[in-house]
């Protein structure tokens, strides 16, 4: 039998995710068959299992793929320009990263509010690249007095994160008229108002 070679393992774990994230999409977690992700990706019943361990492991790295991406396209951040500039920078990137995966977004806002911590965390990568860059930015804003400092620059992070989340929500809500490219402008400013020295 013919070895795979490293070139055909990537190429298969990269198609099982990217079917992965349509079946999440489709059925979410819940209803998502492996097998399904398996055919979908144009191999054979349980070839998953030769790369991923389980259904949650297969989500939480679908999950990473779609931080991974942003982070790839993010641009750098001039070190210098103020910290709205730099919070707008990293928030447009990860809005317009997900609009291309809305679906598969909803589910994954969905499983985070299971009531079961350990599943969430099954689910979910340790990690978020965008909250490090928003906390970097956050760090240096209030190094310069941009940004309040009687509070840890993680929490603030938090905070800012939970507003965006908030709006996506919104959007998501029914005769909603709230646009994706509309948040993180409106996410931004309604945190600085509330932070800005």
């Amino acid at each position: 039998m013919p070895r795979v070679t490293e070139a055909t393992r990537a190429e298969h774990r990269r198609k099982l995710l990217e079917a992965a994230t349509a079946e999440f999409a489709a059925k979410g977690f819940d209803g998502a068959r492996v097998d399904d992700i398996s055919l979908a990706a144009g191999l054979g019943k349980g070839t998953i299992y030769n790369y991923f361990e389980s259904k949650h492991e297969v989500f939480r790295e679908a999950v990473a793929a779609w931080f991974a991406r942003i982070v790839e396209v993010l641009e750098p951040l001039p070190a210098g320009a103020p910290a709205r500039e730099q919070l707008l920078a990293i928030m447009r990137t990860d809005l317009k990263v997900s609009a291309q995966i809305e679906e598969f977004a909803r589910v994954m806002y969905r499983e985070t509010l299971r009531p079961d911590r350990d599943e969430v965390a099954a689910l979910l990568p340790a990690v978020d690249p965008s909250d490090q860059a928003l906390e970097v930015v956050i760090a240096r804003g209030q190094e310069t007095g941009e940004i309040r400092a009687d509070r840890p620059a993680s929490e603030l992070t938090r905070v800012l994160r939970s507003l965006v989340n908030g709006l996506i929500f919104e959007r998501w809500m029914p005769e909603s008229t709230l646009n994706l490219d509309d948040i993180p402008e409106l996410a931004v400013d309604l945190f600085l108002q509330g932070v800005g020295t």
